[in-house]
């Protein structure tokens, strides 16, 4: 059976194996773990994420809602980089909110950090991207490449982040109204069996910085999602297949994981239809949205679309096909919010 090629092989020490061969028509419950799915499955998640709650609550207390036609945009590093190729998040906000036609763009970009987001040449800086998608709410998934610096860079981190919260907080990227910012935690790192180093000083280099975002983001007065504690305590239970490649970057499974932590903060927590078909079906089509805009957004041979080389011919084939690319998302987008209000009406 042909494998997935988004989802690198799971090598555990000892044997090496594929975290979702071939990427089966339905969800394959079977071959999620035990404390996964039972985490999952039976609303586990909720009780863990009251763990890591008491910062949420604090950074914000009211309960968050999606509006008409929002657009929600992910920034940050291969965490949320590598969310697009799984469709997980978008899955349950469209479930969850058939009605509001919400569309979600995936800027992560790997070795982002809050400080440093080194580009090609003429690429565009932040505002600008966040600007051209008319983002009204922005998910700032950061803390795992600046844990590295340990104790020593906490208060350089502290510091970015607020530069970053003001930043943003600056511009309304709609045209209309300041985005609404969410502070999203690095995840816990996984312990696996050699070679595989110890997990545990990570862990507390990442729960420093996780209770650092904590403290700014109730300082900022915006809305702020514990993954650190909740994954956790879900990768400790966990007694089946890894829930990451390497100990940091998730496979499938845990991108699902993490996926029903992160729309629980953002108030969704319903579950999913039982027609797994058709919830497959709706997931793949958030997928395929997601290569189209990234083919859009970080062209191929970027050089010669706005780069050095894109004098003289690119400045008059590439723009139409832009353009072009733009209509496509935009029907993948209402393709999306259709089948979502499908999907959702057979919930049991």
């Amino acid at each position: 059976m042909a494998t997935d090629p988004t989802v690198p092989p799971v090598f555990t020490g000892r044997v090496a194996r594929e975290s979702n061969p071939g990427r089966p028509p339905q969800f394959a419950f079977s071959r999620f773990s035990q404390a996964a799915r039972r985490l999952i499955v039976a609303g586990g998640i909720a009780a863990l994420f009251g763990i890591g709650a008491s910062a949420q609550e604090d950074a914000k207390d009211e309960a968050f809602t999606f509006r008409q036609g929002e657009r929600v945009v992910l920034i940050g590093s291969t965490l949320a980089d590598r969310l697009q190729h799984f469709g997980w998040l978008e899955l349950r906000l469209q479930l969850a909110h058939p009605d509001l036609h919400l569309s979600l763009r995936n800027m992560g970009w790997s070795g982002d950090e809050v400080a440093l987001m080194p580009r090609p040449l003429d690429f565009g800086d932040l505002e600008t991207h966040l600007t051209d998608q008319k983002a009204d709410t922005i998910l700032m998934c950061f803390g795992t490449n600046e844990s590295f610096a340990g104790e020593a860079g906490l208060e350089k981190f502290r510091t970015d982040l607020r530069t970053l919260i003001e930043r943003l907080s600056a511009v309304s990227f709609n045209g209309e109204s300041p985005a609404r910012l969410v502070l999203v935690s690095p995840i816990a790192q996984e312990q696996l069996v050699a070679p595989w180093p110890d997990a545990a000083p990570r862990n507390l280099a990442l729960e420093k910085y996780t209770a650092a975002m904590g403290e700014e983001a109730k300082a900022a007065g915006i809305r702020f999602i514990d993954l650190f504690h909740p994954t956790r305590s879900l990768m400790a239970e966990n007694s089946g297949a890894p829930l990451t490649i390497n100990g940091l970057h998730p496979t499938s499974d845990g991108y699902r994981a993490i996926s029903e932590i992160l729309a629980l903060g953002l108030g969704v927590s319903d579950p999913l239809p039982r027609d797994e078909a058709a919830v497959q079906g709706l997931r793949d089509l958030i997928i395929e949205k997601n290569r189209e805009f990234m083919l859009r957004w970080r062209p191929v041979n970027a050089e010669y679309v706005f780069g050095r080389r894109k004098e003289p011919f690119g400045v008059l084939t590439f723009p139409p096909e832009m353009e072009q690319l733009d209509r496509q998302l935009t029907a993948l987008d209402e393709k999306i919010q259709a089948e979502a209000g499908k999907v959702a009406a057979s919930k049991p």
